[in-house]
């Protein structure tokens, strides 16, 4: 059975919660770290969350995630609205689309 992907959804509360004072002393090792095993690093503050340590590749991947939801939640009140139209309509608007832009692109 393939093993499943480590996501930033796998947070463990007992491991990944770091004082800053400890993150201050072990920042290259907390880099490693979350690029290895995909999850963020709480760092708290006075006992209290204060930041999350990211891997970037995990951080841009996040970002795309939420630009995709944003999109759906448009779409979802643009259907709510009655901002719809058929199918068929669709395509002749993209076929339309296409054919301008293939002669566009043989112009001189």
């Amino acid at each position: 059975m393939p093993t499943r992907e480590k996501t930033l959804a796998d947070f463990d509360f007992t491991e990944d919660v770091m004082p800053l004072s400890e993150f201050r002393g072990t920042i290259a090792d907390c880099i490693l770290k979350t690029r290895r095993t995909h999850r963020p690093i709480l760092v708290t503050q006075n006992g209290r969350a204060a930041s999350f340590f990211v891997d970037v590749a995990d951080f841009q991947k996040m970002r795309e995630t939420i630009a995709i939801m944003d999109d759906v939640r448009a779409a979802e009140e643009e259907i709510e609205r009655g901002e719809t139209f058929p199918a068929e309509e669709l395509r002749a608007r993209l076929h339309a689309e296409r054919n301008a832009s293939r002669a566009a692109r043989s112009l001189p």
